[in-house]
């Protein structure tokens, strides 16, 4: 769940409500989970985003003017049948869900939307065709999301200057090797001569900053990921 939920910052989602104040709560909730999110007002809106911003996911309520959630859905699932599609609706459209059968819906959502809920549908919808996408693990609850180019620590984004994510990136990329001195040098500063010390003191501040202690140190050569957690 928690790798699933950092994957959305790299999606992009687009939200259809006619109700203002469901468009307005829910949106901000979607906006604190994703990268980016369209919202639309209707169906017919709704489907002119679709085709212009081409999002990864799609919310939509089953009731809406000019074009209902279901047919928005049918036009949708025309032409492509991976994208994931969540369809919500209240207690008293129950009878329409029986139309949707045949339309490949990821999941329901019942109005009024509970977070816990939210969350848990959206990344089981994401999961069918975006399974950790984009995301490395490096230990226990300790994620690079490669998308976004963002470390995360205990669900927490840390914050890395560039001379640390480049060292980062040039250990992720190598992590089944060690990382000669003469590497890292040429990669973090290639204008100037090769420093042992400003090789250290950059280690020394990426490893406090990842909490956990996954840098290995080889004795006369250079430095490599501790990937052995990450594989368990």
């Amino acid at each position: 769940m928690t790798q699933n939920m950092l994957v959305l910052k790299g999606k992009r989602i687009l939200f259809a409500e006619d109700d203002i104040i469901a468009r307005t709560q829910i949106g901000e909730i979607l906006e604190m989970l994703f990268g980016e999110v369209f919202i639309a007002s209707d169906g017919e809106e709704a489907y002119h985003i679709y085709e212009d911003e081409s999002p990864d996911i799609v919310i939509t309520d089953i009731k809406m003017p000019k074009k209902d959630g279901l047919n928005l859905i049918r036009r949708i699932r025309q032409n492509n049948y991976e994208i994931p599609i969540i369809l919500m609706t209240s207690f008293a459209e129950q009878e329409m869900l029986l139309h949707a059968a045949n339309l490949s819906i990821d999941g329901y959502l019942v109005k009024p939307v509970e977070l816990e809920k939210l969350t848990h549908t959206v990344c089981r919808a994401i999961q069918r065709t975006h399974k950790n996408e984009g995301l490395i693990v490096l230990g226990k609850n300790l994620f690079y999301n490669s998308a976004t180019q963002e470390l995360y620590h205990n669900h927490n984004v840390v914050v890395l200057g560039l001379k640390e994510q480049e060292l980062l990136l040039l250990l992720i990329n190598n992590r089944h090797k060690t990382v000669t001195k003469d590497e890292i040098g040429k990669t973090l500063w290639p204008l100037d001569p090769i420093c042992e010390s400003a090789i250290k003191n950059i280690v020394l501040r990426l490893r406090k900053k990842l909490g956990i202690d996954i840098i290995i140190s080889v004795r006369g050569i250079g430095y490599r990921l501790d990937t052995r957690e990450s594989a368990r």
